[in-house]
């Protein structure tokens, strides 16, 4: 039996698919790939030594700085707290100068409200740290993304999984900066 997609499906899923685009590109040739990696760990592990959580993606050459909403946002609202615009101040001398990197901001939710609600929550966290970013940085390359509650990190049995699912991810992807200070 065929199941009809819903429009809140079909904008998740294209959602998806430019998030999966963004991070993908650009590809980094070969031979640099040994220089992008080597500089993509040393920025991570500065995050981690300054209190960031950190992973990589794409075999270390995308950095993912995860914070969790509750450090960004006032309870029960979508307003910065202090304490949130301090934590983005701290990432900013991070994030480099101009065409160093594509800055990709994903939102996440747990699953407490229906989809459509998690997604445009998500969507809304997104959108204000990415406008915070861009008009605390130079950087203009920024895009945001609400992932809704399609990618747990924990599953949504308990409150304080629930509140490790609700976060802000500020993904580091090489951009032709980067990619031209490694000799491309």
């Amino acid at each position: 039996m065929v199941m009809p997609f819903t429009m809140q499906a079909i904008v998740q899923v294209a959602a998806q698919e430019s998030y999966r685009e963004c991070v993908s590109e650009p590809v980094v040739d070969d031979n640099i790939k040994e220089y992008v990696r080597d500089y993509q760990m040393s920025v991570a592990k500065s995050l981690v030594k300054a209190g960031f959580e950190v992973e990589m993606m794409r075999h270390r050459e995308v950095i993912v700085v995860i914070i969790p909403t509750h450090r960004l946002f006032t309870p029960g609202s979508d307003d910065l707290s202090p304490k949130g615009v301090r934590r983005l101040h701290s990432v900013v001398p991070y994030l480099g100068v101009h065409g160093l990197y594509k800055i990709v901001v994903a939102g996440y939710a747990d699953n407490t409200g229906s989809p459509a609600y998690c997604l445009k929550r998500s969507g809304k966290q997104a959108m204000i740290v990415a406008d915070w970013l861009r008009g605390n940085t130079e950087i203009s390359d920024i895009v945001e993304f609400g992932m809704g509650s399609e990618s747990p990190l924990l599953p949504n049995n308990t409150v304080a999984n629930r509140a490790i699912n609700r976060r802000i991810e500020i993904l580091l992807v090489p951009a032709e900066g980067l990619l031209s200070r490694a000799g491309r």
